[in-house]
């Protein structure tokens, strides 16, 4: 059985994209913090598809914990099919604010991709196969001024992505980056807006299984996915 590991895949966009995943018949190997959205989350997927979904509650933000969950997948011996690069923190701040919010955000949105998929990264060499997919955003197009942290944090990551799509591409590793703009998720519950104008994560998740089911010889390096409602 195959096996995709998505992180950051209890709700909103890597929730969907781990369903999709396990009806198309991966084993998955989803994180989050919270123990117990896990567990909910697994007994879900698993009750609709009848394959195995592992779980692994991490802080996100801990390099430690993150090398620890890398090695624990490295010592199944299994291959490593696809990872989607998912988890990622926003909190508002502004060049002009007296302190930025920037650790944090570069924790998440930055090195917790960075340090996981390095421990991985010699498997996906070995295998001369597998699909990478990095959720950055659209910030990378339009930078936001009051979201200035998360804007810097999603550069590095956005330059990390180009690096690896070039590093891993003559190899046969494809490295797929998606740029979403506002998505349909928990975070605008309880707000007016019009939801259903915005990105759907299960559009994001089919999208990503029409990828892995295209032609070794293509590779789509960068997507944007551009909700219909300009203002948002």
């Amino acid at each position: 059985m195959k096996n995709a590991i998505i992180t950051g895949s209890t709700k909103g966009m890597g929730r969907s994209i781990a369903e999709k995943l396990s009806v198309d018949g991966y084993r998955i190997w989803i994180s989050a913090r919270n123990q117990k959205d896990l567990e909910v989350a697994k007994n879900e997927i698993e009750a609709k598809t009848d394959n195995e979904v592992m779980i692994h509650a991490i802080d996100f933000s801990n390099q430690e914990q993150i090398e620890r969950y890398a090695d624990e997948i490295l010592n199944t011996g299994q291959t490593i099919d696809v990872l989607v690069n998912n988890v990622g923190v926003y909190i508002p701040d502004n060049l002009k604010d007296d302190e930025l919010k920037l650790d944090m955000q570069m924790d998440v949105n930055f090195y917790a991709p960075y340090y996981l998929t390095q421990k991985l990264l010699k498997q996906f060499e070995e295998q001369k196969t597998g699909s990478i997919f990095n959720i950055c955003s659209v910030v990378n197009r339009k930078p936001r001024v009051d979201g200035a942290s998360y804007t810097i944090s999603k550069f590095a990551f956005w330059g990390y992505h180009k690096l690896l799509h070039q590093t891993l591409l003559p190899l046969g590793v494809k490295v797929t980056g998606f740029f979403p703009s506002s998505i349909n998720t928990s975070s605008w519950d309880g707000m007016d807006v019009p939801k259903d104008e915005f990105v759907q994560p299960e559009d994001v998740a089919d999208m990503i299984s029409t990828i892995l089911n295209m032609k070794r010889g293509t590779v789509p390096s960068e997507i944007d996915l551009v909700a219909i409602n300009p203002d948002f």
